[in-house]
């Protein structure tokens, strides 16, 4: 598109020499500061104020590419406050769309835009809030880098084309600078990136363990790349799942949500949840997005939970083969150039060098990336399992001693994992023993550990539980069973940390944070004699209750999914899914065994329906016959209000198809009628056909 050029008049002396002065300062500043120091925004800012003032314009502005697609005004000057300002404006056109409708290598001048009628004209007009426009390009060996615009809002101008001549020069001089300072920008990037490389090499190098580094890595990284999150994700062998080993936060960005978040939904995941990952750790390429960029229910929880607008995820690979992942999440919009990308992957290539060279560091993070995922993954939404997940967090990075109090299958063992995993003695030892299982008189000796020739078959001296749990936790499930001998000699290493072994003298002085378990009422063993009140007092110092199943219906649902998922990879068996009777009892079912009950019976389920959906009398009968007797009494019910000649009730569980809630109304009309189908048709004001095709429909879809 051609822009037709009104005839200009002359300029005046004094404008010339004015010019000639402005554009003689600019490369002056040029000169002198390129070979020093470049500051190009500083540098940009004053020559469209000079600019401006020497034109006597309403509004100078610089245009700059954003990406490809995207022109953004990136510096502006305005000669009175009152001129609309654009600065920071986005317009959806790139170079190279413009130049598909004006030709942007050459200057475009239109002393009054109301007179033209191009409606991409108009749109810019509109987008630019102005009257009378000079566009003068700024090119680097022949390609628009940017655009210098130059505006009057309110009135029609008449543009000079010496005016333009002078721009045109000025413009080169920008391009001459711009040139320079991308290349210094570029150098002073690599620079920083280089530097960055080898203070996380040094880091890595100076220890021998990479699991005392890792999180000192990572937050030394968040600094660098600038985000508000890192985290470390390792893959399992089958590279199906990928878990959380390491996270760290920036300074003043408080994690404790997105730790929630993280042990409520699991600290593992399924890579094909998300196909980008997916897709990283196949092709082993770095993932940039913005969250504009995410499915709606992604993008809320990554704004809402994460506080995140933009992520890089880099591979970190071992051996030539993706390990794990990288990755950083920034709580702003952020464009990634590809320095930036390059230090991520750096970063990510170093922690993966570091783990080739310590492959036993590597394969006990792998190992312990897989003991998280089997045995710290707490479902449920229920208020009350997220109370007891909120207080494991709120007290695993303290020495406190903690009593979790729940009925057998209820999964208190995970909340102690949970809050092993979330202290700062997560990557210590964890010993777990049960006191129930243990013989009274060998208990003494696994805990305390025994000398030599302590007792009949003592032949050598055995470490306790407590010395191998040193700097670690120690997990004491049935606590209520201990003796009361045992009891005394815990009660005095929980007061002073140290013991003695038996038939020994030494006193071992041992640091090791105690969780204990029980599913009896202590207080009511204290009563009865067979518990210490004072130990009771000691271990209670930070009491968590965990709820039965019963009063956490809300998640079964998402507990039987996640059985579901599990059992068909562990037995290899194809389910389609669950039926919604068979999904009905589980609900209703009182779960007097609790969460593990109900893994029991889905495994179970899983094994017998193979190759199909789960169906009510797949589960185990303790449930399957409560059901099928709920639905005899509901029918005998139907059918002895029918023969009373009174009406009954119907419920209808929602949400619900049309379908389904159809196919209820139809099986209570035939229960009511005895299987009368006619009686039900004209009950139902319906054709007997009718009746018989909805039927044989339903049937179909239950197949």
């Amino acid at each position: 598109m051609k822009i037709d050029l009104d005839p200009s008049p002359a300029l005046t002396l004094e404008r010339k020499i004015k010019m000639h002065e402005v554009r003689e300062a600019i490369i002056d500043r040029l000169a002198r500061d390129l070979p020093t120091k470049i500051e190009l925004e500083r540098f940009l800012n004053v020559v469209v104020s000079e600019i401006g003032r020497m034109i006597g314009a309403d509004r100078c502005d610089l245009l700059q590419l954003k990406g490809r697609d995207e022109l953004r005004i990136s510096h502006e000057w305005r000669a009175d406050p009152k001129v609309p300002e654009s600065k920071g404006t986005l317009i959806p056109f790139g170079t190279h769309k413009l130049l598909e409708i004006f030709d942007i290598t050459e200057p475009i001048k239109i002393n009054d835009i109301s007179k033209h009628k191009d409606p991409t004209l108009k749109f810019f007009a509109k987008a630019l809030e102005t009257r009378s426009l000079l566009i003068i390009p700024i090119l680097v060996n022949g390609d628009v880098i940017g655009l210098l615009g130059l505006h009057d809002t309110k009135k029609a101008r008449e543009w000079d084309d010496e005016e333009i001549a002078f721009l045109q020069s000025t413009a080169r001089q920008l391009a001459i600078g711009y040139q320079y300072t991308s290349l210094y920008v570029a150098q002073e990037k690599e620079s920083r990136r280089t530097n960055a490389l080898l203070e996380i090499a040094n880091r890595l190098n100076s220890h021998t363990n990479f699991n005392e580094v890792s999180e000192v890595v990572l937050e030394r990284a968040i600094t660098m790349v600038g985000a508000d999150y890192s985290a470390l994700g390792v893959l399992d062998q089958t590279g199906k799942r990928i878990s959380l080993v390491s996270f760290k936060s920036a300074e003043g960005i408080k994690p404790k949500r997105v730790l929630s978040l993280v042990e409520k939904h699991g600290r593992s995941l399924k890579v094909d949840t998300f196909a980008a990952i997916n897709d990283l750790i196949r092709e082993g390429k770095t993932v940039h997005l913005n969250d504009s960029q995410l499915p709606l229910a992604v993008r809320l929880l990554f704004n809402t939970q994460l506080g995140g607008k933009s992520a890089l995820v880099a591979p970190v690979r071992v051996g030539g083969n993706v390990f794990g992942l990288l990755g950083f999440v920034w709580g702003k919009q952020s464009v990634f150039e590809d320095p930036d990308i390059a230090l991520v992957e750096g970063i990510a290539d170093q922690i993966g060098t570091a783990l080739q060279r310590d492959q036993l560091s590597a394969e006990v993070m792998r190992l312990k990336s897989e003991l998280n995922q089997r045995s710290s993954e707490i479902i449920g939404q229920a208020p009350s399992i997220e109370r007891a997940i909120e207080l494991g967090l709120n007290v695993a990075d303290t020495p406190t001693t903690v009593l979790v109090q729940g009925e057998s299958g209820t999964g208190k063992e995970l909340l102690a994992n949970l809050i092993h995993f979330n202290s700062g003695r997560g990557d210590k030892p964890y010993i777990k023993i049960n006191c129930g299982a243990i013989p009274e008189s060998l208990l003494e000796s696994e805990l305390f550990g025994h000398e030599k020739g302590a007792f009949t078959d003592a032949r050598m001296q055995r470490r306790g539980r407590f010395e191998e749990a040193d700097g670690g936790t120690l997990f004491l499930d049935e606590i209520g069973e201990m003796s009361p001998q045992a009891q005394v000699r815990l009660l005095r290493v929980l007061q002073d940390g140290e013991f003695t072994r038996i038939g020994g003298s030494e006193v071992v002085k041992s640091d090791v944070r105690v969780i204990a378990a029980t599913n009896i009422d202590l207080e009511l063993a204290i009563e009865e004699g067979s518990f210490r009140r004072d130990l009771y007092y000691r271990l209670s110092a930070f009491p968590i209750t965990v709820p039965p199943l019963r009063e956490r219906l809300e998640d079964i649902h998402p507990l039987v999914f996640h059985f579901l998922d599990r059992f068909k990879e562990k037995t290899g068996r194809v389910v389609t899914g669950i039926s919604k009777d068979a999904l009905r009892a589980l609900v209703t079912y009182d779960w007097p065994g609790n969460v593990r009950e109900l893994e029991n019976a889905i495994e179970r389920a899983v094994i017998i329906a193979s190759a199909r959906q789960i169906e009510l009398d797949d589960l185990p009968e303790s449930i399957s016959n409560r059901a099928f007797a709920a639905q005899a009494h509901v029918r005998h019910e139907r059918a002895r209000a029918a023969s009373e000649g009174r009406n009954i009730g119907i419920e209808i569980e929602l949400p619900a198809t049309m379908d389904e809630v159809e196919r209820i109304v139809i099986d209570a009309t035939l229960d009511y009628t005895h299987g009368d189908k006619s009686r039900a048709s004209r009950l139902l004001n319906i054709g007997r056909k009718t009746l018989y095709r909805k039927l044989e429909h339903s049937e179909n879809e239950q197949k």
